[in-house]
Formats: C-alpha cells, structure tokens, sequence
C-alpha cells in the first residue's frame, strides 16, 4: 500500500501537504511531498538491516555536515515536537520516516566535467563531515565487508566461483589493517551520480543511508565503479577528470592512488552484498552480476 496519511503528516510537521508522489520504490521508499509549490522528501527506511542508532548517526551527520561553498546535503526535518523519525507503516510492517530538505536541480552526468566538479564535491564533503562523532555505529571496514558478503552470497545458487573470486582477493588486498592506513573519515559511503544532482556550479548530496566511518578512497572507488561498469571505454577519460578534480581539493596519498582499484572492486561486493541481503535478483540477473564481477576481479589496473 503507497497511501500515506497527508492529514496526519501535515500535522506532524506542521506543513499542510496537499499532493505525495512516490519517486523511489526500492527497499527505502522516498515520497515527494508538496505543499503548494514547495516540495519535500520523506523517506521510509527499510524494515531491517538499518538499526535505529545507524539512523541517528545518519541524521546527525546530516544536521552537522558544515556549510561549505560548492556543495550541500539534504538535511532532516525535525517535526512540530521535535522528532528527527516518526514511524510509518508499510503492509503490515512498522517503518521509521525522516523528512528531508529538496535538493532541486538538474541530473549530474558522466561528462568529463561533471566529474570532475563531482570529485572536487566529493573532497569538500570528506571536509564538510570531518570530526562529526557517532560513526562507530557505521564503520566501512573493507575485509569485514567482504566476509559479509561471501556470507550472504552462500543463499545464492551458483555463487561459488565468485565467492572463492572475492576470498582470494580480499585477503591479501585487506587482511592486514596494517597495509591500508589510509586517510579516512566520514564518508558518503555510496557516492556515486544517481545520488547527486548539480545547482548551479555547486552539487547538492542526497541519499546517506549507507554513510560510515572508513577510508576516504571508498566514495572515489565507488563512483569510478559506477563509471566503469556503465560506461566501458569512455570511463578513463571520466575517471581522470573525477580524481583531477577530488585533487583540486586534497591530493591523494600514492597508496590511496595505488589501492584505489581495490575500493571499485569493493563497491562491487558492497553491491552484491546489498542485493543477496534482500533478494532482489533472479536467476539470469544473478549469473550477468557474477559474470561481472569475476571480469573486474580479472581485470589489471586501469588508472
């Protein structure tokens, strides 16, 4: 059931919402609220594998997220009475909502400058979230992250090959903490063009829900995933132009250049971990996705 109760949220908010359009219908769902002509987001968090401290630190981060020329984050909106969630229902199921501030502008593409606008965005928010405490309830641990998803892959028929693929390189890539010291902080965690959007010459962040503590290299390799996997040939050009641009803001350290590749492959698992944790493939979608993967895993360094 999509209906929500426009009376009962107006009340809560204090905010007469007159229309709801439903814009995303994945696991989270997000509903565009207007009141007039002025829009809202409302976000129904899924129904399990985000506690309510993940959430908390997720809104915290986003209250606290330092203004900073250049960018902007679409920050929670408390209720009348102060709540940052309210609970909702889906079905039969009891959900947590937030309500976010609009992000209004045009669709961030691949085009070499965009991303290049898009890494030097992405260095400011690494700027921007720095210090903001609570991420021990999110870290982006690289090797745990793969043990969980060799773990997850084991309900999937057919994943053998890709989960002996995943063990016998996230071992030696991240089985000693010691090899990867890299700079790290509070990271967007899946940033990548679809939760961006550009105003003007600034680029506003959206979509938090997989924000933690880790190196910085994760947000860089999981939009450079983003761009290899969509966009074949024509990635190296974009990905030059993305770590030229995060570049302008920080220089990278020469191990996170060189274990950069490591951090696409990651996004990789963190996708495959994501979809077996909810189930949202078929069959032949699963075998394209492990076909995928195993090519990466194959593939020499391409920057």
């Amino acid at each position: 059931m999509d209906d929500l109760d426009l009376e009962c949220l107006s009340l809560r908010y204090g905010c007469s919402f007159d229309r709801a359009e439903r814009v995303v219908a994945g696991v989270n769902r997000t509903y565009r609220l207007s009141s007039g002509a002025q829009h809202h987001y409302l976000r129904m968090y899924r129904p399990t594998g985000r506690s309510q401290a993940e959430i908390a630190f997720e809104l915290r981060l986003l209250r606290q997220c330092r203004p900073t020329p250049g960018i902007d984050v679409a920050r929670p909106i408390a209720t009348s009475d102060g709540a940052d969630l309210i609970s909702l229902s889906f079905g039969s199921q009891p959900r947590y909502g937030c309500l976010f501030t609009a992000l209004e502008g045009r669709p961030l593409t691949h085009a070499s400058d965009d991303m290049k606008r898009f890494g030097s965005s992405i260095a400011k928010l690494h700027g921007a979230l720095s210090g903001i405490v609570g991420s021990e309830t999110r870290p982006l641990d690289p090797l745990t992250l793969c043990r969980r998803a060799i773990e997850a892959l084991e309900s999937i028929a057919n994943t053998a090959p890709t989960r002996r693929a995943i063990e016998a390189w996230c071992g030696p890539a991240f089985g000693d903490a010691t090899r990867y010291h890299l700079p790290s902080g509070n990271c967007h965690g899946d940033a990548w063009a679809g939760n961006a959007v550009v105003q003007g010459s600034d680029v506003g962040f959206l979509d938090f829900d997989d924000c933690g503590h880790g190196p910085y290299v994760i947000d860089l390799g999981t939009a450079a995933w983003h761009l290899i996997a969509q966009d074949g040939p024509a990635a190296e050009a974009q990905l030059a132009a993305l770590i030229s641009g995060y570049e302008e803001v920080r220089t990278l350290e020469e191990d996170e250049l060189r274990r950069l590749f490591d951090f696409v492959k990651l996004a990789e698992v963190r996708s495959m971990l994501f979809l077996a944790a909810f189930n949202l493939l078929d069959e032949q979608q699963w075998q394209h996705t492990f076909a995928r993967a195993q090519a990466l895993f194959a593939r020499e360094r391409p920057f």
